[in-house]
């Protein structure tokens, strides 16, 4: 690891509320990057207009900060890349959830969610490629086991309207968003239903 990783690294966590590094094959690490998503910070604003699904809370609040972090990092000589449109990646491409969990940025909850103890379940994820010789965080020894939040809790499963969920994984992802509501009136803006959230004892007390 080279004296500039630590800057890299300190400086992801200024622009951030929680970052996590994995070491990917070859050269590669990746920066995973977290947001908590609040009412003046609204990260799950999304949309559609035709076929192009638009990430407009993403675009507002992940975009200014990704692009200063990949500024910072080619400016120590490094490649970077954001993973994905805003750092968020497109399907087949980095599990944002198994890296966060992971890199200890929270464990699994019962929703699917990456519950965080002090955010709860508010985290969003974006990520970032680089060659920069980032040290790893160390693997969490609490990825496979329970959240506390989830102990003895089925609020998620049992208040879904659509009974997309079961505990720890969403069989079929379609079965939620058949529940997701468009609003044209506001230009294709995507209305999620996000009642496993809502109900999520996870972080409610901060």
């Amino acid at each position: 690891m080279t004296a500039l990783a630590p800057q890299i690294a300190d400086y992801a966590r200024r622009l951030f509320d929680v970052v996590g590094i994995r070491r990917l094959s070859g050269d590669e690490s990746l920066l995973v990057l977290g947001l908590e998503s609040t009412p003046e910070r609204n990260l799950d604003e999304f949309g559609l207009r035709g076929d192009t699904f638009l990430m407009y809370g993403f675009k507002k609040h992940f975009g200014p900060r990704l692009a200063s972090l990949l500024d910072f990092i080619r400016g120590k000589g490094f490649t970077a890349e954001p993973v994905g449109q805003y750092g968020y990646p497109n399907r087949g491409e980095v599990n944002l959830k198994e890296a966060a969990i992971r890199t200890g940025l929270g464990q699994r909850g019962k929703s699917t969610v990456v519950l965080h103890p002090v955010y709860g379940h508010r985290l969003r994820f974006a990520a970032v490629r680089t060659e920069a010789p980032l040290e790893p965080t160390p693997e969490s020894v609490l990825a496979e086991e329970e959240s506390p939040f989830c102990q003895g809790c089925t609020r998620c499963v049992d208040d879904c309207p659509v009974e997309a969920l079961e505990p720890y994984q969403m069989p079929e992802a379609s079965i939620c968003f058949s529940n997701v509501s468009i609003m044209a009136k506001e230009h294709g803006r995507l209305v999620l239903c996000d009642r496993c959230l809502h109900v999520c004892p996870a972080g409610q007390g901060r």
